[in-house]
This record gives C-alpha cells, sequence and structure tokens, in this order.
C-alpha cells in the first residue's frame, strides 16, 4: 500500500525537521519553507493528500497560501491543517472559515496531531470513493 503524501509548509527549519521526522514513519512527506515555495512545487502537478501549514512565513503567508489553494479548483479538496505559534481565536476561525481542517498552536501535542492527521486522510479518502 502507498503511503499518503503530506506537504508540509513552514520557515522554521527546526519544526519542518521535527514534522518530518515525526511523520517519516507513516508518510511521505515533503517540506517547502514558504507559500510560494509551495505553489511552485503545487505547479509541478503534485497533489499531496495532506498539506500541513505555519500562517506566518514570507512571500505567501499561510492565510494567503490557503484562500488561494482553497479557491482553486485543482487542489480545493486537498485538506489543510494549520499549524501557528499564535493563540488567537481570530486566526483559527478565520483559518477554519476559509477551508482549514483544523488549527494547532505552537507547541502542539504530536499525538493529537497523528490522530488528526489519520482521520482528515479517512476522511477524505472515503469522499473520494464515494465519488
Amino acid at each position: 500500500m502507498t503511503k499518503s503524501h503530506i506537504l508540509i509548509i513552514d520557515d522554521d527549519k527546526a519544526m519542518c525537521q521535527l514534522l518530518e521526522k515525526m511523520l517519516n514513519r507513516y508518510y511521505s512527506v515533503i517540506t517547502k519553507h514558504d507559500g510560494m515555495e509551495a505553489m511552485q512545487y503545487l505547479l509541478t502537478g503534485k497533489i499531496p493528500d495532506l498539506i500541513i501549514t505555519d500562517i506566518d512565513m514570507p512571500n505567501i503567508d499561510g492565510f494567503e497560501f490557503l484562500k488561494n489553494i482553497k479557491n482553486s479548483g485543482y487542489y480545493g479538496d486537498v485538506p489543510i491543517i494549520v499549524i501557528s505559534g499564535y493563540d488567537s481565536k481570530e486566526q483559527k476561525i478565520n483559518c477554519l472559515k476559509n477551508g482549514a481542517y483544523e488549527y494547532f498552536v505552537k507547541p502542539f501535542n504530536p499525538k493529537d496531531l497523528l490522530f488528526t492527521i489519520e482521520i482528515v486522510l479517512k476522511l477524505n479518502h472515503q469522499k473520494i470513493n464515494i465519488l
């Protein structure tokens, strides 16, 4: 069985390495360091099963990236989880209203993130099989 493909976007290289190490055991992981780099990667035709993104990044921030992806006919169905250093209800609500599946605040509980990823991927897979 093929591993699900997860795209991680965070300008903090240590956070990318942490997430990659945590998820590599279960998933195929690629990391990018800002929204522009991630958009360029997606334009190569690669469609991840899930995207995990930070909010505060250079070039294209997480809000703009989220809006671009969710408004895209091509990538709009890719689930997105936001992980941010900001514990702001306004930001969380903004992300969820713009299509994020979940919003985690750093530092986060790795078990909670793994569980959420598993659920999101199962739900999205079921949705695809129904269509």
